[in-house]
């Protein structure tokens, strides 16, 4: 009995640190590298980076691949307003 004991707390234990990890991940600050200036609230923002980024990966296509498909994509998302965090 006092083993079932043990391990039950262990469990509730293990859940709550878990459901605490998730509660405060919602809570940093999401870490893409673009920004766009005309929207100003991020969680708006992070909704339009994901839209953007899949229209930019359908016109891409699988071709091409490595570098010139992360310059391929840069460019499509700056055409679409997106400014580099780190260039621009």
């Amino acid at each position: 009995m006092r083993l079932k004991s043990r391990t039950l707390r262990h469990c509730l234990r293990s859940s709550a640190v878990i459901l605490l990890a998730l509660s405060l991940g919602g809570c940093l600050p999401k870490s893409k590298a673009w920004t766009h200036p005309e929207q100003p609230d991020p969680r708006k923002e992070d909704m339009l980076f994901v839209e953007d980024s899949k229209f930019c990966e359908d016109k891409i296509g699988a071709q091409p691949q490595g570098d010139a498909r992360e310059t391929a994509l840069a460019d499509c998302l700056k055409r679409l307003g997106w400014k580099s965090k780190d260039r621009d």
